[in-house]
């Protein structure tokens, strides 16, 4: 019997579903790095434009082309030609001049950075995004401790009402009150409940694993969280994250668009340059006399009339590269103040942080002293109340406010993505 029970245990424990070990936000990124499609495309890609890098190379070495032919030739009488087979074999040796002085092979090696370059920006995508995700649940999570917190109080709030009911006072009105309040608190965490459960189900198919909220770790709480990125003097200086734009990831593939644009307008002009074909043919069986035993050729392939459209395919492809020259000067623009804004703003909700956060540690000794005030009947419930809820708008501001920074954080992380630490 007890080797039933055993057995029924341990299939019991094999089909239970493995929970994960806690996750910081470290381990999110791993999880999230390894289970993304869209990062093993990137890979693929980068795979793909080396093998045309190494394929465009090897068009510069001359092509071989070797042919065979034999057949049956039959004549008519009186030709003075007997029938019988016929066959010859050649070999004909092709050169592209063009390809060969415009270093055809350049282009695609300009593809195949722009092609590692996406994916590392693809990266950036996703470390972002689980970042931005797992920031939320830390604020999503602390509120929910918060309107925990605040149940409680009113559940102790109403005990303090049924204490004076005890003693004869007339406190109905503030019964009514306080379980108006309580409902109000409930009503909002369920609100909350469904912020959480959003969150977690974008972590959870960011990383490719169904996350509860206990999965989650948060070691060193809102004082890790809060800490700048390149602190100087105090604060975070616009001008250091902005110095090296030019060696953020997007400001390189930038460059390298342009690159290619100017590359393939550089190129065109040795679009005029012949094919160069020598050529060596062997006739077999040779029926007539007068058939040639060795036939030897040069031959030059130049389309004259393709230099027309030649010529206006070079002027688009010179408006092609200025346009691209201007596309990524208004970018490199647009970056800058990106960055500077983002910068200042990440100041300004990290002083609203600290300033809400003292706020409502103010408060939360107000609300201890307005709760024994009301037990002694010093003040009415309704400034009881309204303390209270100062207090919990405080604490709830101040987690908007870090909320808002973290996520402004992660935003500016990802702008910065490839600059030079």
């Amino acid at each position: 019997m007890k080797t039933i029970k055993y057995f029924f245990y341990f299939a019991f424990v094999l089909v239970l579903p493995a929970r994960l070990s806690a996750l910081d936000l470290d381990g999110c990124v791993k999880m999230a790095l390894s289970a993304s499609h869209a990062l093993k495309a990137s890979g693929l890609n980068i795979e793909a434009a080396r093998s045309v890098y190494a394929r465009d190379r090897r068009t510069l070495l001359p092509a071989l082309a070797v042919t065979g032919e034999d057949g049956y030739n039959h004549y008519q009488a009186g030709s003075g030609l007997r029938d019988g087979l016929m066959g010859n074999v050649g070999a004909q040796l092709s050169w592209d001049m063009g390809k060969t002085l415009a270093g055809f092979p350049e282009a695609s090696r300009l593809e195949l950075e722009k092609a590692r370059l996406l994916r590392d920006l693809d990266e950036k995508d996703i470390v972002r995004g689980v970042t931005q995700d797992y920031y939320r649940l830390y604020i999503l999570l602390g509120k929910r401790a918060d309107y925990a917190e605040a149940e409680k109080y009113f559940f102790s709030h109403i005990e303090d009402i049924e204490k004076l009911e005890g003693a004869g006072l007339d406190v109905k009105l503030d019964r009514v009150r306080a379980e108006i309040q309580f409902k109000s608190l409930e009503l909002t965490g369920k609100t909350l409940e469904t912020q959480i459960a959003g969150a977690l189900k974008s972590l959870s198919y960011t990383v490719g694993a169904e996350l509860r909220a206990e999965d989650l770790v948060f070691e060193g709480g809102a004082e890790a969280f809060s800490r700048l990125p390149a602190l100087a003097g105090g604060g975070l200086e616009v001008s250091s994250c902005c110095a090296d734009a030019g060696g953020l990831y997007s400001a390189r593939l930038d460059r390298l668009e342009t690159s290619s644009a100017l590359e393939a307008y550089r190129q065109s002009k040795f679009a005029y340059a012949p094919v160069l074909t020598l050529g060596l043919a062997r006739n077999l069986d040779i029926i007539d006399p007068a058939t040639e035993l060795y036939r030897t050729y040069v031959a030059v392939n130049l389309p004259l009339f393709d230099f027309g459209a030649r010529s206006e395919e070079r002027k688009a492809l010179l408006r092609g590269y200025e346009a691209r020259k201007e596309t990524e000067l208004e970018s490199q623009r647009t970056r800058r103040l990106a960055l500077e804004t983002l910068a200042a703003e990440i100041q300004s909700a990290s002083a609203s942080y600290e300033g809400l956060r003292k706020n409502y540690e103010a408060a939360a000794g107000n609300v201890e002293t307005a709760k024994l005030y009301y037990a002694e009947g010093k003040i009415k419930e309704t400034d009881l109340l309204s303390i209270f809820s100062e207090y919990l708008d405080a604490k709830q501001q101040s987690r908007d406010a870090l909320g808002s920074y973290l996520d402004k954080k992660a935003e500016l992380a990802y702008l910065r993505a490839g600059a030079v630490k």
